[in-house]
């Protein structure tokens, strides 16, 4: 039997994990945002200690609720161990007018396998393994931590360029193919070990010649990168438009 198919087992026998008619939270839900907060700090009897989630999901059913995340290391990156994600799951319930932790488990996941079900819920859309498999395709893109980052020269810790322009500022997009290095200064040799791809949504703040300073947050981390990157890599939004 394999380990998901135990782990799912186990969650199903254990009373409350499964939500039959749970709704999952957005992401700017108040009452998610919260019970994130208490999931890392939920330890699990002889595991684990507070950790870090990361791509958390949180379901909720009437006074039942439900958060399963992502263990990340100390660069927020998904923890793998023997080639198995590593998830936290923490079962609450309401009792007056707050959110109780009752259990928190862990779980090993095969990077393939539908995280949801090792949730202990259905799954429509496999949302967050396509997430992973964009990290994995884009390491160590704008918005996820690095565990070697070029450190630039004490000329790249300037303040703001004098005579930067906001003309042609706004909503844009990377336009360029391929990995636009962002930098703490327009000059090459400020690189941060950052870098966004072509189609990524930025904030153009503004430009100097031949540079545009940008403002990426990623869809998945919601962690935002500001950086200045060659200014013909990208456009403005209305651009495409005309």
């Amino acid at each position: 039997m394999s380990r998901l198919l135990i782990a799912s087992i186990a969650g199903l026998l254990w009373a409350g994990t499964s939500l039959c008619h749970a709704h999952q939270l957005k992401a700017d839900d108040p009452t998610r945002i919260a019970l994130v907060a208490q999931a890392r700090t939920a330890t699990v009897k002889g595991h684990l200690a507070p950790s870090a989630l990361t791509m958390n999901r949180v379901w909720v059913e009437g006074a039942q609720a439900q958060a399963c995340g992502i263990r990340a290391d100390e660069y927020g990156a998904p923890l793998i161990v023997n080639g198995q994600m590593q998830l936290k799951r923490v079962q609450f319930r309401k009792r007056g007018g707050n959110w109780q932790v009752e259990h928190a488990d862990r779980i090993s996941l095969d990077p393939t396998a539908s995280i949801d079900a090792a949730c202990g819920q259905k799954s429509e859309e496999s949302v967050m393994m396509a997430a992973i498999k964009d990290l994995e395709a884009h390491p160590p893109a704008a918005g996820l931590p690095t565990r070697s980052i070029h450190k630039p020269s004490e000329s790249c810790e300037a303040s703001e360029p004098k005579n930067t322009s906001s003309s042609e500022t706004g909503p844009g997009f990377v336009g360029a193919k391929g990995r636009s290095l962002l930098h703490s200064a327009p000059d090459l040799s400020c690189y941060i070990g950052k870098f966004i791809v072509g189609g990524d949504k930025v904030s153009i703040l503004s430009r100097v010649p031949g540079w545009a300073r940008v403002s990426y947050t990623h869809p998945i981390t919601h962690v935002t990168t500001v950086g200045w990157m060659k200014s013909d890599r990208v456009k403005l939004a209305e651009a495409a438009t005309q």
